[in-house]
């Protein structure tokens, strides 16, 4: 096994892997590939302010924001916080913030041209901020002079669309884990695996002696990707760079092997006898009571596993190699964008400028215990650094196949949608799953 990364370099190897970013949410979080949303009728592309507009009246001003409903368990205490921060700090602005916000009530808001004032927005993790662009719905922050020297190139790209910024930019970094019991695995003679075969000895070990080895939601269409988003990179990272590049094809077998791996946890009974009606709180309470070994989960539910006082370990899914190659992707959690049509701009634009600030940024990790992406993050603790212990940081599958998707053929949607079940079943194979992706995929110069 190679020698682990320590934490002060965890920026450097995120940045050098996030040519693509990749999901970091919970059911209908993500947006999809086309909103379907007509543009306003005020504007045929994004709304961009002069120089002058960029200053605040000094009016007190209401401002309405939407957070992301599907996190508000790990986002409502961190918000109340930078929120309370923001309104002291400007006392003329007052916050309406809500957590109203999934991919339904945002279709909903663009259908009907009614956007609150800010909201959440993935960046270039999907297409959608794209398309939102595309249709004039976000204002254009070029010309506000947004402070982003504390911020590398590939953060600023996040954010950004045919040269002009949309969103305040990312500090902190995803991916996935496997999440596991330490008394369970001391119980079972059990410590962190050295490679791909000492993993999968571990978890027949565990389902030998009675314990579900992995709790999976295989009910909730998000959570349950998550094994494949932590194999996709262990097993297919290489693969999945030359078919993002036009230089290879989705049916290289490692891409199979990836998905074969998952149809076998679940034939093994690896994810338990009742996985596929399990919704995410069913796997987690599954997990934290101790039913469950493990689970292979986002580091951004890392404060709630934390929380539930589980003996609690860390380590990312490792190859047959031994290497550890994990998803690499920004977090969303502070990324917000304003509405082209938003009344008071200027000062929307300093609630982006307060969540880029390190002052809102550590209220986050003190509360969350997210990877920060910036040096002058400090760590919550040091369950945090050993979320950031891993070899190489890869691609995320997901956002490979949104890459390669087009307006007729959605990859991405497809793998979630109708490959993933079908393997969960045993209704396909990994090759025959990589072929139905091989088919959607559009790749560069075809």
């Amino acid at each position: 096994m190679q020698k682990s990364k320590p934490f002060a370099v965890l920026a450097a190897a995120a940045l050098l892997a996030l040519t693509l970013q990749a999901c970091g949410g919970n059911d209908n979080n993500e947006g999809s590939a086309s909103s379907g949303a007509p543009a306003p009728s005020s504007a045929g592309s994004s709304a961009s302010a002069s120089p002058s507009a960029a200053a605040p009246s000094g009016e007190n001003v209401t401002l309405k924001v939407w957070g992301d409903l599907g996190n508000q368990a790990v986002l409502e205490e961190p918000f109340k916080k930078i929120n309370a921060a923001f309104e002291q700090k400007y006392p003329n602005i007052k916050l309406t913030y809500d957590f109203a916000q999934n991919d339904q009530s945002l279709n909903v808001a663009l259908q009907a041209n009614e956007l609150p004032d800010l909201f959440w927005v993935q960046g270039d993790k999907t297409s959608k901020m794209g398309e939102m662009v595309k249709n004039g719905f976000l204002l254009d922050l070029t010309s506000y002079n947004m402070d982003l020297s504390r911020n590398a190139d590939p953060e600023k790209a996040y954010c950004t669309v045919d040269g002009k910024l949309y969103c305040s930019l990312p500090s902190f970094f995803d991916t996935n884990v496997v999440y596991y019991n330490k008394d369970l695995f001391d119980k079972n003679g059990l410590s962190v695996p050295a490679n791909w075969d000492e993993f999968v000895q571990g978890l027949d070990k565990l389902k030998a002696a009675g314990v579900t080895p992995i709790a999976l939601a295989g009910k909730s269409e998000w959570d349950r990707a998550w094994p494949i988003f932590a194999f996709a990179p262990a097993f297919a990272n290489a693969a999945l760079q030359k078919a993002q590049a036009g230089e290879g094809k989705l049916t290289d077998p490692t891409v199979a092997e990836t998905l074969q791996a998952f149809r076998d946890f679940a034939d093994k009974g690896y994810f338990g006898k009742d996985f596929l009606a399990q919704d995410m709180a069913g796997a987690q309470f599954a997990f934290t009571n101790g039913k469950a070994a493990a689970i292979i989960d986002g580091t951004w539910n890392n404060a709630t596993y934390v929380a539930s006082g589980v003996n609690l370990g860390r380590f990312p899914v490792p190859n047959k190699e031994g290497k550890r190659v994990v998803q690499s992707s920004y977090s969303n959690f502070m990324t917000y964008a304003i509405s082209s049509k938003s009344e008071h701009p200027a000062e929307a634009v300093k609630y982006l400028e307060f969540l880029s600030s390190q002052e809102a940024q550590q209220i986050m990790e003190d509360s969350t215990g997210l990877v920060p992406t910036i040096k002058d993050i400090t760590p919550k603790d040091e369950g945090v650094k050993e979320l950031a212990v891993f070899d190489e940081a890869g691609l995320n599958i997901y956002s490979v196949l949104t890459a390669l998707s087009t307006p007729e053929s959605n990859a991405a949607d497809i793998m979630m949608k109708d490959v993933i079940p079908k393997l969960m079943t045993g209704a396909i194979t990994g090759e025959e799953g990589a072929a139905i992706l091989d088919k959607a995929a559009k790749y560069p110069g075809q």
